[in-house]
């Protein structure tokens, strides 16, 4: 509910511990809900929301979803993108890109380098508009809070606009050329998406940049300091000015950056982890909002005793962290087996994190 998520804002618990999950996994939702969450998506996800004591929520469907790809399949999209199937809805990545190569980048005219938000697609469910914000906020009333997530934050423009080797081959060959033809267009952009986040409802701002991969930083360290971080100061002045909590997310090992976000004003981060080390994220932000601990390849890949096990240490570890909420960052999605989110959910239960009879059986 709305409220065990804001008492964390004052450092408090309440009865139930507050939780926030992506929920794409349609056998959970219908076994939450009682509900066919092809036929009925709105409700579907609404009940299970409420049902499982999901406080935190990106995803409020507005209409039933599409009937989804089966697994393993995909779908080329013909404007640069490919589809393929995860769960409730489907994911897509991008493959195709305007400059075919770093030459053609830094060759290009000022006007040739373009980047829309509005042309991208992401993972988020939905553009960034306050109309599209304020529907959902409505719709989910105080089973809990929506939030809105910035995925292309600022360093993440070039990995969706440009890909990673463009985007690496410039920052080595001309850096310079990168900031003031790429990054100086873009950060203004992702600012006027800030300021649309900062006059919704939700307490915090969610802005995600995967600054490294699951072995660290992508690039040289300098590069982040001289154009990443003192940009971040500029695109989190609407936050601090508007009292809503940043909260940082990105899904790479973060760990070598963890107290510079610190110093740049973030107040709580959702990081996967394994890739970032979760006792590290403990030591840097203890004193904030720490959103994860449930590592999704032990939900994917282990016994249903083995995940109520990962999830009572988690417990534990977290007794003394006021700001701690759980989530599984990677996600609640279609290739994680029934029974596995069923023991997830049974020892969320135990621990409080969840209603006792989350199942719709159970409610009948």
């Amino acid at each position: 509910m709305k409220e065990d998520v804001l008492a964390i804002l004052n450092g408090q618990r309440t009865d139930k511990g507050p939780s926030k999950e992506t929920l794409n996994h349609p056998g959970l939702i219908a076994m939450a809900s009682g509900l066919d969450p092809y036929r009925d998506t709105k409700e579907a996800y609404l009940r299970a929301y409420e049902h499982l004591g999901i406080d935190i929520v990106n995803r409020v469907p507005d209409r039933n979803a599409p009937v989804p790809l089966k697994e393993g399949e995909s779908r080329d999209l013909g404007n640069g993108y490919v589809q393929t199937s995860l769960g409730m809805y489907d994911t897509v990545c991008r493959n195709k890109f305007p400059f075919s190569s770093v030459d053609d980048f830094l060759t290009a005219k000022q006007e040739e380098i373009d980047p829309s938000y509005e042309a991208l697609i992401t993972p988020v469910p939905h553009k960034c508009t306050a109309k599209d914000i304020a529907l959902r906020e409505r719709t989910l009333g105080d089973r809990g809070v929506y939030y809105y997530m910035l995925y292309t934050t600022l360093f993440m423009w070039g990995v969706e606009y440009l890909g990673w080797e463009t985007y690496m081959m410039a920052s080595a060959l001309d850096e310079l050329f990168l900031k003031e033809q790429f990054l100086d267009k873009v950060l203004p952009l992702s600012l006027e998406l800030t300021k649309i986040q900062c006059r919704s409802t939700c307490p915090f701002v969610f802005h995600h940049d995967d600054l490294a991969d699951a072995r660290g930083p992508v690039f040289d360290p300098s590069f982040y300091d001289k154009y990443i971080f003192p940009s971040y100061q500029t695109l989190w002045a609407p936050v601090k000015a508007a009292g809503k909590k940043l909260i940082y997310v990105a899904d790479g090992n973060m760990e070598p950056f963890l107290g510079q976000l610190k110093e740049a004003g973030v107040d709580g981060v959702m990081l996967e982890n394994p890739a970032t080390d979760f006792d590290s994220i403990l030591d840097a932000f203890n004193d904030g909002i720490v959103i994860g601990g449930v590592d999704t390849q032990v939900l994917t890949f282990q016994t249903p005793d083995v995940i109520k096990n990962h999830v009572r240490e988690l417990h534990e570890k977290v007794k003394g962290i006021p700001g701690f909420v759980i989530s599984t960052p990677g996600g609640l999605h279609g290739n994680i087996p029934l029974e596995n989110l069923e023991a997830y959910f049974d020892i969320r239960a135990e621990l409080g994190y969840t209603p006792e009879n989350w199942k719709w059986v159970s409610r009948s």
